[in-house]
């Protein structure tokens, strides 16, 4: 795939049902062996559909399309103010997605870099992503993607305890 083929793209309302299939999928495929089946098992389309409607802004998700089908989607915060202990972290990446059957293709790469050039045009000075420590793949995307690793936590999912390596990236 071309980088011209991908279109990156606000989502629109129209877009809560591919965005929730391309995140159950991926949490599927990406985190077996990784988060407990039982809570794999458990994810269910309803509810993430619920979460783009009600819980979500899709003003800070933006999708990857291809020949007019939705492949990926970021979702993003914008801190008004900052709510880590590094104060100048104003920024996040909370999540991103690729369909599984289509990594690798340079998607998330498009999604990452219009995500991190458009918070850098909006005065943002310092970005967060975390993921699952034992994520090897997402780390050295992140790496790549020229994120500094700092510290680690963990993350509580169903009473299970995770844990979660930070990358930072300077905006300015």
């Amino acid at each position: 795939m071309k980088s011209k083929d991908i279109k990156i793209r606000k989502a629109k309302h129209s877009d809560i049902v591919a965005i929730a299939k391309i995140k159950v999928m991926g949490w599927k495929t990406a985190y077996k062996g990784i988060i407990d089946d039982k809570y794999l098992n458990s994810m269910s389309l309803s509810d993430q559909i619920n979460n783009y409607k009600n819980v979500y802004s899709l003003n800070t998700v933006f999708v990857a399309e291809t020949e007019n089908e939705i492949v990926g989607f970021c979702r993003f915060y914008d801190y008004d103010n900052a709510v880590y202990e590094d104060e100048k972290i104003d920024c996040e990446i909370r999540e991103i997605y690729v369909r599984p059957n289509m990594k690798r293709m340079g998607i998330g790469s498009h999604l990452f870099k219009h995500t991190y050039l458009y918070l850098k045009q909006k005065g943002k000075k310092k970005l967060y992503v975390g993921c699952f420590k034992e994520n090897v793949s997402a780390i050295c995307f992140y790496e790549k993607m020229g994120g500094v690793s700092t510290d680690e936590n963990t993350l509580n999912i169903a009473g299970i305890n995770y844990q979660i390596k930070s990358f930072i990236y300077q905006l300015i």
